[in-house]
């Protein structure tokens, strides 16, 4: 039985699969199995992911009508067979040290999860070689992980930076949402886990422009309010005022953002849902939150009256962010 089951969604990434593939290919630890899961791909991804079957006994493909991310993260961990699994995007790839470095470290602390980060790197660019590493440390319960969540921001909400237990995995799916990180450590990190973290950039995130996160606005992004809404039932429920606190106050920016990006798109539709989210938790954010003195004004006066949150949007075109 392998160690760690690397599991690759894949779909219509043909111009950066193989270089995904071979990153997995060419760890230094050997004893690994490598599951292609080709999510109706109709660019030729499909026929990439053989190819190197055929190459590598160590690769599975499995080939299934598409899903989206979460439907092929999900069919790859219940067909894997190793202790532990660990999630590349098709479109990303690992440094070469990569899983040696967290085996190493899971050897050392054991966890149902090792935390480590990523790198952003552009489309042909060389990562920077890292040379210097911060300690590593470990948590053992569930305010602990929410309060490194919201430390770390995307890197600790992403579930490609992550080796995790597959009977954990196995356990909490992930949904199908746009979102799907933030919902599975949402759910996952409810349980009191024993988790590490460390500084190692070993994961390489490639900021690519026509990524769904990346590119121009589309109804999907209101998923993030279903992440915040779950967030912030389970952080009540647990008793953790301070982080609802954070919870609230992220929500109030994820209202101005996305009425940003719903005003630019001219898309009305989703102008009336952010709208509708707003009047649903005014009063938990005036009671809960602790806003800036800037998101502070913006708030009074779209509690006056929600059409001054144009003056938001105004004072963002003026600036020109």
């Amino acid at each position: 039985m392998p160690k760690v089951s690397v599991i690759i969604p894949i779909y219509n990434v043909k111009n950066y699969v193989k270089k995904s593939i071979e990153s997995a290919i060419n760890q230094t630890e050997k004893d690994i199995e490598i599951v292609l899961v080709d999510d109706g791909s109709s660019d030729g991804s499909g026929k990439i992911c053989d190819q190197y079957a055929k190459m590598d006994d160590r690769i599975k493909v499995i080939h299934k009508e598409n899903g989206g991310l979460s439907s092929a993260r999900n069919i790859g961990t219940a067909s894997a067979v190793g202790q532990y699994v660990m999630f590349l995007d098709g479109d990303d790839y690992l440094k070469e040290n990569a899983i040696e470095r967290v085996l190493q470290v899971m050897e050392e602390y054991p966890s149902d999860f090792i935390q480590f980060m990523y790198q952003e790197v552009k489309e042909g660019d060389i990562p920077v070689i890292q040379t210097k590493f911060n300690k590593q440390y470990q948590v053992h319960t569930s305010k602990e992980l929410f309060e490194n969540l919201y430390k770390l921001g995307g890197v600790g909400a992403s579930g490609a930076t992550k080796l995790i237990k597959r009977e954990l995995a196995l356990q909490i799916p992930f949904e199908n949402i746009l979102h799907e990180d933030e919902m599975w450590c949402t759910r996952a990190f409810q349980k009191a886990l024993n988790a590490t973290y460390i500084s190692d950039e070993l994961y390489c995130y490639v900021m690519r422009n026509d990524s769904i996160i990346h590119s121009s606005f589309n109804r999907k992004k209101l998923d993030k309010f279903k992440v915040c809404e779950t967030r912030i039932e389970v952080l009540n429920r647990l008793g953790y005022e301070r982080l609802l606190s954070l919870e609230y106050n992220r929500l109030f920016g994820n209202i101005l953002t996305l009425y940003r990006e719903a005003k630019q798109a001219n898309d009305s539709v989703a102008l009336q849902e952010i709208k509708k989210e707003f009047i649903n938790s005014q009063k938990n954010i005036l009671t809960k939150a602790n806003l800036t003195r800037k998101n502070k004004v913006i708030f009074k006066l779209m509690s006056i009256n929600y059409q001054f949150i144009k003056l938001y949007y105004l004072y963002w075109k003026m600036k020109g962010f």
